[in-house]
């Protein structure tokens, strides 16, 4: 536990040599990385770090931004004495701020995986982002005043994360999500995260829009998991990750078979995927950036 920006935070650091920084989704933990941190560690710095109302972290009295939570992955690799360059690794509401952080502090991005990614060409604002608050934190009072957050909290995890590890089921995280999914902060702080999706969306788009935030010139792997069932949903879904790495001018990667959570899924393939990364040899990837 170290406190960062004012707030005890939970960090994990394994490994030796170049840097990785695992951010996980919506209200992601630690312990989703566990196997693909366990494949990196052994030629890699590994950094994980539950964000303020996840894993073991305190909460935040503020709302995520694309900025804020950038700057909170500079923030710990300082704090950690980490000064070179990373790769950031960002699944799912987390590809905002992997790709905030490549174009907010350039000279501390060595590349970016996009893991399963949020994606939005258009996010458009319907409900004021207070309104939403506001209810977010009135639907989390009455979720634990009421005990349903505690007797519906894992049945919440396995309802949204079909994912299991190739080893199969864990013993050890099976706990972890009893204690974390019945903790109070653990439900406002994903609440909040959720509702703050649409303004980060907007957010990003404004630093795509700006001449002083170009990408830079560095690896970009964007990577779709997907179950090896061809479904409508998956074939579009499939085709926006697609125009996403387009648009960054990455390479684009298929994880299958994995559900969204495929670090968890495909642990191994994707420490392979991040290790492309970070090689020297794949400097071949790098080109200007949108």
């Amino acid at each position: 536990m170290m406190t960062v920006g004012g707030i005890r935070l939970h960090l994990l650091v394994e490994g030796d040599g170049p840097v990785v920084v695992l951010c996980g989704g919506l209200a992601g933990n630690w312990f989703d990385w566990d196997d693909c941190a366990r494949h990196l560690s052994p030629d890699h710095t590994v950094v994980r770090f539950d964000r303020p109302g996840f894993g073991l972290s305190e909460p935040s009295p503020e709302p995520p931004t694309v900025h804020g939570e950038a700057q909170r992955i500079i923030d710990v690799l300082d704090a950690l004495g980490i000064p070179e360059p990373a790769v950031v690794v960002g699944h799912s509401i987390a590809g905002f701020y992997a790709e905030g952080f490549a174009r907010l502090f350039p000279d501390r991005a060595a590349g970016v995986l996009l893991l399963d990614s949020s994606a939005e060409k258009n996010p458009k604002r319907l409900i004021s982002r207070d309104i939403l608050l506001a209810a977010s934190h009135t639907v989390a009072t009455s979720f634990i005043t009421t005990g349903l957050q505690r007797l519906l909290g894992t049945t919440t995890r396995r309802m949204l994360n079909h994912s299991v590890p190739p080893d199969g089921p864990s013993a050890t995280m099976d706990n972890w999500v009893k204690r974390i999914y019945r903790d109070p902060h653990y439900l406002e702080a994903a609440l909040v995260e959720y509702v703050a999706y649409t303004d980060m969306a907007l957010e990003l788009n404004e630093l795509r829009d700006s001449t002083d935030h170009i990408l830079p010139d560095i690896p970009i792997n964007v990577v779709a998991a997907h179950t090896g069932r061809n479904t409508p949903w998956s074939v579009g879904w499939m085709a926006k990750q697609q125009r996403l790495a387009t648009y960054l001018g990455g390479r684009f990667s298929v994880l299958r078979p994995a559900h969204h959570h495929a670090m968890i899924d495909q642990p191994e393939e994707l420490a392979d995927l991040i290790r492309k990364l970070t090689r020297p040899e794949r400097r071949q990837w790098q080109h200007p950036r949108p």
